[in-house]
């Protein structure tokens, strides 16, 4: 599979006559889009707020940040499966990208019908918490959507998220006609046989537990995001976006699946200094301690099979997720397979080690950060003039006090890196 991915920079956005990308300067008609979402007869409320970097401004709650993306050669479509997409195999021919812009979903619909956690994730684009944040450097386009609140918890999240893809889709077409300033090529298809074989796995939360659903509010394959056995992609897919879809979790996006620094640095190094395999996406948050072995050792074997003797593991949840996550590395190496593990750490207090199961075979470990804001110590966010979204924030463990959106916050409880954008620091203390 070979695919081009034609990137035309944003450098300003602004409303006007027409929807159209010159010189890296984007127009929006604005009603033109507007009416485009309300031809969805779920969607009872939009609107559209432009957030630029420098700019004193919180975005609240945030569902998921996209990057526009359109297919203009090659079958099926960018996002593919989500909200009713086609399910075509997606990863050749050419895509066109808009970088430096994201279009933030922004909702207060709950993420699915068992009730259970608020959305907590807000973006600020000044100011210490946008220090941390990639997005923050993103002209970001707010579509801030409510469903028809009569219909069912998932038929509203996907109604949200339709919403966001129809403004994504209409930006991204801008550059179908046109020559990108930049193409770069990824193709696995030429490949050393003296190089090592690497793969990269991918741990994806699935809510299906809480939920019971296959395809409610959380990242997707191809549209599904119920516990299933390891998908084996080809990395063009994922550029493609066949894994997308809003999470609660702020570096567990649709922008930050698709520029993943992990996946692109390995793709960028195939025939250098290994040969790219593949890319394993592993389902986490089993129930039993039988489910999650099981899926370790079925991800371990699937990697064996490719010709694998080396391994990158990441992850993007915490808690009971990590016992699959670690016992894949554990399985990878028991293997054969050198793995690298790329992973936040967590809470030391107590002299606790700083993962949940530390395992021996666990012994090549790139550590993104720690963040818990309890126990750093770290200061109220400071307060904004402007609030996209709603202008009440949920706060406190117990999720149930509110504070003005635009004054003062605590700071988010933890933050989590993922992919490696490398935003946050560390001290010894």
């Amino acid at each position: 599979m070979r695919l081009e991915m034609g990137t035309f920079p944003v450098t300003d956005v602004v409303f006007g006559s027409r929807t159209h990308w010159n010189d890296g300067v984007l127009e929006l008609n604005e009603a033109e889009l507007l009416d485009a979402v309300r031809a969805d007869r779920r969607i009872a409320k939009v609107e559209l707020e432009l957030a630029k970097p420098g700019e004193s401004v919180r975005i609240w709650p945030v569902r998921d940040v996209v990057e526009p993306r359109v297919k203009v050669e090659g079958p099926g479509t960018a996002y593919p499966g989500i909200c009713g997409r086609s399910i075509t195999t997606v990863g050749q021919g050419r895509t066109h990208r808009l970088s430096g812009i994201g279009v933030v979903e922004v909702s207060d619909t709950p993420w699915h019908e068992s009730g259970g956690d608020h959305l907590f994730v807000y973006l600020d684009m000044t100011g210490p918490w946008a220090d941390v944040m990639p997005y923050s450097a993103l002209i970001n386009l707010c579509v801030v959507v409510e469903p028809d609140p009569g219909l069912g918890v998932d038929a509203r999240n996907e109604a949200v998220h339709a919403a966001v893809l129809t403004i994504s889709d209409m930006l991204a077409a801008t550059t179908v006609d046109i020559d990108p300033p930049k193409v770069e090529t990824f193709d696995l298809s030429e490949a050393d046989p003296s190089l090592p074989g690497v793969v990269y796995v991918q741990c994806l939360h699935s809510p299906q537990a809480m939920s019971g659903s296959p395809n409610t509010f959380c990242t997707s394959t191809y549209g599904l995001t119920q516990l299933t056995p390891p998908w084996l992609f080809h990395p063009n897919e994922i550029l493609d976006g066949a894994i997308t879809g809003p999470y609660r979790t702020a570096f567990a996006t649709s922008w930050t699946v698709a520029n993943n620094p992990a996946l692109l640095e390995t793709y960028r190094r195939h025939g250098k200094d290994f040969n790219f395999l593949g890319v394993i996406a592993t389902r986490t948050e089993w129930t039993t301690q039988h489910e999650k072995q099981l899926t370790a050792n079925q991800t371990a074997k699937m990697a064996q099979m490719l010709g694998a003797s080396g391994a990158l593991v990441t992850w993007d949840a915490g808690g009971n997720e990590f016992i699959e996550v670690i016992r894949t590395v554990q399985a990878c190496e028991n293997v054969g397979i050198k793995t690298v593990f790329l992973t936040s750490e967590d809470d030391p207090t107590g002299d606790v080690p700083t993962m949940l199961e530390p395992v021996p075979e666990a012994d090549a470990i790139v550590s993104t950060g720690f963040y818990n804001s309890a126990l750093l110590d770290i200061d109220p966010v400071p307060g904004v003039d402007r609030v996209i979204g709603q202008r009440q924030k949920v706060t406190g463990r117990l999720r149930d006090q509110y504070l003005p959106t635009v004054g003062p916050l605590p700071p988010p409880q933890r933050f989590d890196d993922h992919y490696g954008f490398g935003k946050l620091s560390g001290v010894e203390r």
